[in-house]
């Protein structure tokens, strides 16, 4: 059965687990690849009751083999590439390059990340299978996660848009929200985020007033709302309040997956 590469941020665990546990094909073969950041994503797949195995990149092939479901390989890339575009570019090029000729599809669950990854799609077409980056509800490459969480990039730049003159927003969706000590020392806005009066400090010359919840509808982050909440009031942000979603990610899967069974079931049989 034809499989498909999958190689994602870990900042999109939460949508990935939500498309496992809402595919309604039984014959889809999660596999994920053995590494330092799938423990978490490891347990809300076991809490949505979905089904999968682990494997080094070492023993995949016998496994993709062996298997007769469509085969979905997940590869989880750590947060820290974020704060690095062009390593990021490196490794995600470098996984594409040793591995891909595994697989009948790729999909890059990554937006233009500092515009490195834009061209990704044309650079690797030469391959002749289906290699995807997300793009929105009108076809464009989204920013990054947060764009995501908006269904497009124009909705994104109007969430923006609407900030009072002077008061930027700093966006936290669910994982973001879970995460967001990791995420302001990569970002480097916090070499230590617990030190709430510097944080404060931070906050406002950076000209961040506001911190925008996204939520995506999903609730593997069970705290997300606290977690909000908490932070806002910590470094005395307002809130605003935006309704996210899981469009960009799951079109995406889903159009790939059907246009890589698509293309198997028109191969000739030998």
């Amino acid at each position: 059965m034809p499989s498909l590469y999958l190689i994602s941020c870990r900042m999109f665990e939460d949508e990935l687990v939500h498309i496992f546990e809402e595919d309604e094909d039984e014959n889809t073969h999660l596999i994920l690849i053995e590494n330092q950041n799938i423990s978490e994503i490891e347990k809300k797949l076991s809490e949505a009751s979905v089904e999968y195995e682990r494997t080094s990149f070492e023993n995949l092939p016998p496994k993709i083999n062996q298997v007769d479901d469509f085969v979905v390989v997940l590869d989880l890339l750590e947060f820290a590439l974020d704060a690095n575009p062009q390593t990021l570019k490196e490794k995600v090029y470098r996984a594409i390059e040793t591995r891909g000729e595994l697989f009948d599809g790729i999909l890059v669950f990554y937006g233009l990340c500092g515009n490195v990854l834009g061209s990704l799609e044309s650079d690797f077409a030469y391959m002749g299978i289906p290699i995807r980056i997300l793009r929105d509800t009108h076809g464009e490459i989204v920013d990054d996660c947060i764009c995501a969480a908006f269904e497009s990039r124009g909705a994104y730049a109007e969430a923006m848009m609407g900030e009072k003159r002077g008061e930027g927003t700093y966006f936290l969706t669910p994982m973001q929200a879970a995460n967001w000590r990791e995420m302001l020392v990569l970002a480097k806005l916090a070499p230590n985020p617990d030190d709430t009066e510097m944080m404060k400090m931070v906050f406002d010359y950076s000209g961040y007033k506001n911190v925008g919840k996204v939520d995506t509808g999903l609730c593997y982050e069970k705290e997300f709302h606290k977690t909000v909440d908490e932070f806002a009031n910590l470094f005395d942000l307002k809130i605003r309040s935006f309704t996210g979603s899981t469009k960009v990610t799951d079109g995406s899967y889903h159009s790939i997956k059907k246009d890589i069974i698509q293309e198997a079931s028109e191969k000739p049989v030998l």
